[in-house]
């Protein structure tokens, strides 16, 4: 059966080419618009390394150069502040706030070896993974003991950790992001291991994640705090927030929202980033059915004296209708077959290895195939349906 279906199809194989260029672009469509939403699906679904709920961000901007320096007494005066508030539960300066857009990049590696690990790094206090409820894996967090001490602290997240020492216990280790030719090697203790801190928000990758301790002694005042208020703290917080603020500083320009609106915006943004892509791949098969139903149906009717011999042999209704939905299944196959040749390249060569891996690749080319058949079928229900209700006697008349 399957042999005389795919004869009949090479004898029309100029027409069905066409059909086959359609549904093989559009399989390649829906396939990377699968992928980018299984992406981003499993980063949202994956642990952030902090928490976002009943905290609030303020972001400091002035003409001055008050924030240009070194200014302990200034920070204390901020953290006093803000902490006799009755609805704050603590309060840390932090160099990159949760969900912000901007951060630093570059390189660590183990003071015995040359290769670099890219790093995103930034600087926080001493009390920021008690705000945030930063997950410790091992070690420590900065503390006042590291003011004193001669060794520059650092902590590192888990999948630095994982990169820079494999099995190794990394707490106690040195790294630098200074070159091996370089003299003056910057070094820093490993003092601790968070879990994969993700501060860019849900959609920020598993990246390697290194950050400084800030000390008010040696360090300008950092621009951004981030404050954990009580649960049920209302939205009018704000107004005894910036009143507290102004009375510490008033030449200070002070931007205060909750982190959670922050998150929400850029919810929002990231909805509608993949509405382009949506948009076309749904215009695509929305041709792409169009297409095909049109095909079909012509096809059809230039078969008629081919059904109705069929039919006159002693073909069944129901023997006719599966062979025109057999045809275009065969037909849709052939066309993702050659799309998968195409595509299975990806996970191979790991071009794209940030993105899809082996099973993404499955899922993704699993989905597509599924929504292909769906359009493939439906499309070729009607066309089937005329067919197999044609008669003998419609094929004699036929001319």
């Amino acid at each position: 059966m399957l042999s005389h279906l795919w004869k009949i199809l090479w004898k029309r194989k100029l027409k069905n080419a066409m059909i086959s260029a359609e549904i093989l672009l559009i399989f390649v469509v829906i396939f990377g618009v699968v992928v980018g939403f299984s992406y981003n699906y499993q980063l949202y679904q994956r642990p952030l390394g902090f928490s976002s709920e009943n905290r609030w961000r303020v972001n400091m901007e002035t003409n001055s150069d008050i924030l240009d320096r070194p200014q302990p007494q200034l920070v204390d005066q901020f953290r006093r502040a803000i902490t006799a508030l009755p609805e704050v539960e603590s309060v840390s300066f932090i160099q990159i706030e949760p969900y912000s857009s901007s951060g630093f990049s570059g390189g660590f590696r183990r003071v015995d070896r040359d290769q670099k690990i890219d790093t995103y790094s930034l600087s926080a206090d001493d009390v920021a993974a008690k705000t945030l409820a930063i997950p410790q894996v091992s070690g420590r967090w900065f503390s006042e003991q590291d003011e004193a001490s001669g060794e520059v602290p650092i902590v590192i997240n888990r999948k630095l950790a994982e990169n820079l020492f494999s099995h190794e216990d990394p707490i106690g280790k040195v790294i630098t992001n200074s070159d091996l030719r370089d003299k003056d090697n910057a070094s820093y203790r490993v003092v601790g291991v968070i879990e994969n801190y993700r501060y860019f928000g849900e959609f920020m990758s598993q990246e390697n994640i290194a950050i400084f301790r800030h000390s008010a002694f040696k360090n300008s005042p950092l621009n951004n705090m981030v404050i954990h208020v009580k649960p049920g703290t209302q939205r009018n917080f704000e107004i005894k927030l910036y009143q507290q603020l102004r009375l510490v500083r008033n030449d200070i320009d002070y931007d205060i929202s909750p982190i959670s609106e922050v998150r929400d915006h850029l919810l929002r943004q990231k909805a509608i980033f993949f509405i382009p892509p949506v948009m076309i791949a749904g215009f695509l098969l929305i041709m792409v059915c169009f297409g095909l139903f049109g095909v079909l149906w012509q096809n059809v009717n230039s078969r008629i004296p081919e059904i109705g011999l069929r039919c006159a042999v002693g073909a069944s209704s129901a023997q006719i209708y599966a062979q025109i939905v057999t045809e275009q299944v065969l037909l849709s196959s052939l066309a993702m077959a050659v799309g998968m040749l195409f595509l299975i390249q990806l996970p191979f060569t790991g071009i794209f290895a940030k993105f899809i891996d082996w099973s993404s690749f499955f899922l993704s080319a699993g989905i597509a195939m599924a929504i292909i058949y769906a359009v493939s079928i439906t499309c070729a229900l009607y066309p089937a349906w005329m067919a197999s209700r044609m008669s003998p006697t419609d094929a004699l008349h036929y001319e």
